[in-house]
């Protein structure tokens, strides 16, 4: 202290300093002041986390202060109820611990209070823990910054149902796929952001109206993952040489090339050989399809256990229409329902003409054959052949052939009107048609011309002659009256009769009931090709291959063309048909 500063002033200062203290003193007794006992848990600020856990499973819960409450003398208890076990309590600084917990199997479902011991007293979290049915775990639960990687999660009371069912991982993380394996079990194809924020992530699994959530369950690390894609641009139909050069990847023999846009994996690139050359370097060769989508694609490089996204890495270029090649799909049918509550007849009449380059290379497999009725008039129970799975294959381009197109012939003549999809950009020919429109018995020579208006930079004016058949007669279903839940016992014999429809040599006529096999529990039906005589039957016996309940009744004539195509085009095997198409319902007993 400096010596001018006398010995007047150093009391002084002592007065107001021992005033101040006796204020302080004088705040801390019961007289007027507020005590430190009063809304502690408020001071504190107390906050509790995971704020849900399902039954049956261990988490570290997480309890932090607003003020410094905890020591490290082992006096911090936690108590959550009757079902939680606190397996442990660890004090990492006054203002933090953590706490291992477990929730038994017959935990009350629910909220509950957290009642925490600490230097300041007891402290209660209202609402801190809520005990849940259903939960899941992950693996892996981490991944790297530009990485994609696969993640299974395995539910404990969990009703996960595919189609119904998404996986979300917070903001700078795509889910790209979600595949459900079971109730309790999917697999999860996400992709971390080359932007995405390190640290925790909530993970929720959202099955309809059912959200479940694991808290800080996927860590998004620090280190990063990236690779560069070549070329970056390639035209429809080329087919070209590919490198990959990666940085901290580790591709293997196992890794493969997927293409993606808008969140959609695309199968229009065909990956035509590729060579691992060594962990962060691939080379190969890919052929584009000619209705490859236009624009930027996505590039995933991926091997069993991780991959690495290439945003916007390949663009991909529109090239002119090849029309040496045209394929050509027509359609002229006509189908009809029974309304089962009033026994009205419904009927659609469609004509419609798509003119459209094949795919090059062809994508796709074709539908596995289905056993069918033969010979004629011998009725038989058949198995409908299992779906087959086909990739994402694109859209054939189209090509347009005018305003209109026609269907000619010496009994009518139907116009078809252009029309644009808009959403795909198909050009296709159609019209609001009716039964007057449909000429039964063009077959043979007779058969519909088609006649195209012609478009430059399109197909130009052609006639085709005889191309389009229809049926060789309209008929109609005349007993029984199939509509007001129409039952049969299967132990009967069940007739049905009908006005023929003339079908034989040139045509077939076909019934069948269609339901679920009481063989193997799949989809199958009773057929048979009847003599078209307008009356025939399906004995008790082939009835009882059947399950009883709701099935269909269908009759149906059809009629095939003659191969053809435009004389400009190397395909000449388009072949059109024609039916005429009955169905409705019944109940079998």
């Amino acid at each position: 202290m400096p010596s001018s500063f006398s010995k007047a002033s150093r009391l002084s200062l002592s007065l107001v300093l021992l005033g101040g203290l006796t204020a302080l003193v004088g705040g801390c007794d019961g007289g007027g002041g507020k005590g430190p006992s009063t809304g502690i848990e408020e001071q504190a600020g107390l906050t509790f986390t995971p704020p849900e856990a399902g039954r049956g499973t261990t988490v570290d819960a997480r309890i932090t202060s607003g003020t410094s409450v905890f020591s490290f003398d082992g006096t911090t208890t936690l108590d959550l109820g009757q079902g939680v076990t606190v397996n442990s309590i660890t004090v990492l600084d006054g203002w933090t611990a953590v706490a291992n917990i477990s929730i038994g199997d017959a935990a009350d479902l629910g909220p509950r209070d957290a009642i925490v011991g600490a230097s300041a007293g007891e402290l209660t979290i209202p609402n801190a823990l809520t005990v849940t049915d259903d939960s899941f775990t992950i693996n892996p639960d981490r991944g790297l910054i530009g990485e994609s990687v696969q993640v299974e999660m395995f539910g404990k009371n969990t009703t996960w149902v595919g189609g119904d069912t998404w996986a979300w991982f917070g903001d700078g993380i795509e889910v790209t796929a979600v595949t459900v394996i079971s109730e309790t079990d999917l697999i999860a194809d996400v992709t971390i952001d080359r932007d995405a924020v390190p640290g925790l992530r909530d993970v929720s699994v959202d099955a309809g109206s059912d959200v479940t959530t694991l808290y800080s369950g996927f860590q998004v690390d620090r280190v990063s993952m990236s690779a560069v894609f070549d070329p970056p641009e390639a035209s429809q139909g080329d087919t070209v040489n590919f490198t990959v050069e990666g940085i901290g990847t580790h591709f293997d023999d196992a890794s493969a090339m997927e293409f993606w846009k808008g969140g959609d994996q695309k199968g229009d690139i065909i990956i035509d050989d590729i060579n691992v050359v060594d962990a962060e370097h691939i080379n190969g060769s890919m052929t584009l399809s000619n209705a490859a989508e236009v624009g930027l694609r996505d590039v995933l490089a991926r091997t069993d256990t991780e991959g690495v996204l290439m945003q916007d890495a390949l663009n991909v270029l529109d090239a002119p229409a090849d029309l040496s090649n045209v394929g050509i799909s027509l359609a002229f049918n006509v189908v009809r329902g029974i309304d089962n509550a009033t026994g009205a007849v419904s009927e659609y009449v469609t004509g419609q003409a798509v003119f459209y380059l094949p795919l090059d290379p062809p994508c796709g497999a074709g539908s596995p054959p289905a056993s069918g009725p033969q010979p004629y008039d011998v009725n038989g129970t058949f198995e409908f052949p299992d779906p087959v799975d086909q990739p994402d294959c694109p859209n054939n381009d189209t090509v347009g052939a005018g305003q209109h197109v026609w269907f000619e012939s010496d009994c009518n003549v139907v116009t078809l009107d252009r029309n644009v999809d808009p959403s795909s950009g198909m050009i296709y020919y159609s019209a609001a048609l009716t039964m007057e429109d449909y000429c039964p018995g063009q077959y043979g020579p007779r058969a519909y011309d088609l006649h195209t208006e012609g478009e430059e930079g399109g197909i130009g004016e052609y006639i085709l002659d005889a191309v389009q058949p229809t049926v060789p007669a309209d008929y109609q279903m005349l007993t029984p009256a199939l509509w007001g839940n129409y039952t049969w016992n299967r132990a009967e014999d069940f007739n049905y009769t009908w006005t023929p429809a003339q079908t034989y040599p040139d045509a077939i006529f076909a019934t069948g009931i269609t339901g679920t096999l009481v063989s193997d529990g799949k989809g199958g039906q009773v057929a048979s090709l009847p003599w078209d005589d307008g009356d025939h039957t399906y004995i008790a016996s082939e009835l009882q291959t059947l399950e009883a309940g709701n099935v269909s009744f269908y009759m149906e004539s059809y009629i095939k063309g003659p191969y053809f195509g435009f004389p400009f085009s190397t395909i000449q095997t388009n072949q059109s048909s024609s039916y005429i198409y009955i169905s409705g319902s019944m109940v079998l007993e």
